[in-house]
């Protein structure tokens, strides 16, 4: 019943009857025809009071869905940061599959800026802020990337420098050692010290924004928004 009155239809229809009934009710009265379209007119207008109703609810509930991904935009632009950075010895993989990795940082450093900057009206400013925080974060780690490239560009230049490394992390690979990679950095940190310089540097600006990450509590905090039942704060 509650489901048939949200019908404008029905609006119509329940009052057009109810003016048929006076209209049978008062047949010989010069009112009564007046009285019925009284009834159809107050019908039609309770259909456009509940088409407005209707109207408005959908508008609100657009809202919430276009809230929801804005929301979720921002959190997949911080997972996207953690996934990319956390992967294992990743920062090594780039040498061997440069232009892919290239790609990935440079649209993830974008998306990050893009969805934090676009998120004051999204979050309290207390969010805001930590969001701020960590894409300053961020955009180091990404300038660290950068100066990685352009000095393995450097230090990997020539064929010999390039077939040692290869070599060196080929044995890392293979060896079955539970120490491969520490004897992978001792032995890259003395053979091509600029090479593995430009890798450590990067990874602890990974590191170190992957600690602010997990200490400010942010990806907790943005979960929180995209719940269901807070979409309308």
């Amino acid at each position: 019943m509650r489901t048939l009155f949200r019908n404008p239809v029905w609006w119509v229809v329940l009052f057009s009857l109810i003016g048929l009934f006076a209209l049978l009710l008062l047949r010989g009265n010069e009112n009564a025809m007046e009285y019925f379209l009284s009834c159809v007119g107050i019908g039609i207008s309770a259909a456009v009071v509940e088409c407005s109703i209707r109207q408005n609810q959908i508008q609100k509930d657009n809202i919430k869905i276009q809230l929801f991904d804005k929301r979720y935009n921002v959190y997949k632009s911080l997972i996207d940061t953690m996934t990319i950075l956390q992967r294992d010895d990743w920062d090594r993989y780039v040498l061997l599959k440069e232009n892919d990795m290239n790609k990935q940082m440079i649209q993830i450093e974008e998306e990050l800026y893009k969805s934090v900057y676009l998120s004051e009206c999204l979050f309290d400013k207390d969010v805001y802020d930590k969001l701020e925080n960590i894409n300053n974060a961020f955009c180091k780690v990404a300038q660290s990337y950068k100066n990685m490239i352009v000095a393995n560009l450097l230090n990997l230049s020539s064929k010999d420098d390039a077939r040692e490394f290869l070599s060196l992390f080929r044995e890392c690979l293979l060896s079955s050692s539970p120490t491969a990679f520490q004897d992978y950095n001792e032995a890259l940190s003395q053979k091509q010290p600029k090479t593995y310089e430009a890798l450590m540097t990067f990874a602890k600006e990974a590191q170190a924004y992957t600690d602010l990450v997990y200490k400010s509590g942010i990806l907790s905090d943005i979960r929180k928004y995209i719940r269901v039942d807070m979409l309308d704060s």
